[in-house]
């Protein structure tokens, strides 16, 4: 697994102090690489059930689409699918909503989920027959950047995917 995709990024919010009312997430500092503030953010909290994960793609696609950035959809919500279900399997019942938070740097998509989970996502390997445990294998072969951190109430796990590039007329 490589480096980035570690426990890399130490925001200086906990999940308690985004709302959701759209979010503004300042001082980003990831230990091996910067990446600006995400700005605009959005934020939606979900409940803890198998339903939410086909909410979180819905708005993400419609979040998406209003920036005009639809190309990244398809990959988002791939991604998305597989962090909120992971926080709705790997939560207890009960600990609260799962936050999704989607952000725009200059050069990146950055989406965040956010939950009361304890327990820290690992990139393994799924044999043949299983069933599950290819999720954070898809994210560490999608995404350009993902990463995880511990907070007071939980953890926040989060991926960037790049921009597309505006195409050069000439």
């Amino acid at each position: 697994m490589p480096a980035f995709s570690r426990d890399t990024l130490s925001p200086p919010h906990t999940a308690d102090a985004i709302t959701s009312a759209p979010a503004r997430i300042d001082g980003w500092t990831p230990l091996l690489q910067r990446l600006p503030a995400p700005q605009p953010s959005h934020g939606i909290s979900l409940p803890s059930t198998a339903a939410s994960v086909a909410d979180a793609r819905r708005f993400a696609a419609r979040l998406l689409a209003e920036w005009g950035l639809d190309e990244l959809a398809a990959d988002a919500a791939l991604l998305l699918s597989e962090l909120v279900t992971n926080a709705i399997v790997h939560v207890p019942r009960g600990a609260g909503d799962v936050r999704l938070v989607l952000g725009r740097t200059p050069d990146h998509l950055v989406a965040q989920v956010i939950d009361a989970g304890g327990c820290l996502p690992l990139c393994g390997e799924a044999g043949p027959d299983s069933e599950g445990g290819r999720g954070m294998w898809l994210v560490e072969q999608i995404a350009a950047q993902w990463g995880h951190h511990a907070t007071a109430t939980g953890k926040t796990v989060w991926f960037t995917l790049p921009l597309p590039r505006p195409s050069s007329a000439g």
